[in-house]
């Protein structure tokens, strides 16, 4: 079945949060975002998910970044679905309309950090992220 996606605290006083931002084609899409303290202008980071979701380890990657110095967002790719096997993980890779998640969540996601202000964002993926 699908798990939940949820806010959870990470490494001292940093949080991760899930938060909205508008696509370019004025639809709205969620993401995971992690700052670094007293860092409001560091630089980002996009990090593209696995096939599993939007799930604890992927946020893990998020929160190392930020621990490193970078904002991190994840764009939540899946609409809050997670796999939790082999099967579900295929059948949501196989339903994810690539061209528009890279075209419309990922550049909105740039788009979106660039409006705060953040002069670089760079992007990376893991597993179905990286292709």
């Amino acid at each position: 079945m699908f798990g939940q996606v949820q806010s959870k605290p990470i490494q001292g006083n940093l949080m991760g949060s899930m938060i909205s931002y508008k696509r370019p084609d004025g639809q709205t899409a969620s993401a995971y975002l992690v700052k670094p303290k007293g860092s409001e202008n560091a630089p980002a980071i996009v990090v593209i998910q696995e096939w599993w979701g939007l799930n604890d380890q992927i946020k893990s990657v998020a929160d190392r970044l930020a621990g490193a110095g970078y904002q991190a967002l994840v764009p939540d790719l899946y609409r809050g679905k997670l796999a939790l096997e082999e099967n579900e993980a295929n059948h949501l890779m196989n339903g994810l309309d690539f061209a528009d998640a890279a075209s419309q969540d990922v550049r909105g996601a740039v788009q979106y950090l660039k409006s705060l202000g953040i002069q670089k964002v760079g992007i990376t993926g893991f597993c179905m992220g990286g292709r």
